[in-house]
């Protein structure tokens, strides 16, 4: 059996790479769970400013025996625990599409053949909560060989 390259590892190591350079939100990028550290009960540890980068849905479209093509979403969020923040979450969803241009969103995978940014949306605390976030998903279109 010849090795076979995981498409979605090769994006998410890009992705982690390309993110770092997202003013004030870079400095802090990592694949996890965004509720986990919503709902953790000392964030304290955690960097004020961060983006996390959320697995979405697989959907397969197409399979022939040797390979498959899928849709996979990634949510990416920009999340913030500084009051009054507004304006920079709303930036870093300009600097995270900055970050991730072109046809295939910055991004050289094999089999890879685009990204595109379906709606994304956003969220200030609201009482009781510390965190506010912007989720920018990105849903890469591939093809997988198996």
């Amino acid at each position: 059996m010849k090795p076979v390259t995981d498409v979605q590892a090769v994006i998410i190591g890009q992705l982690q790479q390309l993110l770092a350079q997202v003013p004030l939100f870079g400095e802090a990028v990592r694949e996890g769970s965004a509720k986990s550290i919503f709902d953790a009960e000392d964030s304290a540890s955690e960097p004020s400013r961060q983006i996390i980068l959320q697995d979405g849905d697989t959907v397969e479209t197409a399979r022939t025996p040797g390979q498959m093509s899928e849709e996979w979403t990634i949510n990416i969020i920009a999340i913030s625990r500084e009051r009054g923040d507004a304006e920079a979450l709303r930036a870093a969803r300009l600097a995270i599409k900055r970050a991730l241009k072109g046809i295939k969103g910055g991004v050289d995978a094999p089999g890879l053949i685009k990204a595109s940014f379906p709606p994304s949306a956003g969220q200030l605390p609201g009482p009781g909560r510390r965190w506010g976030f912007r989720v920018v998903p990105i849903t890469f279109h591939y093809t997988q060989q198996l």
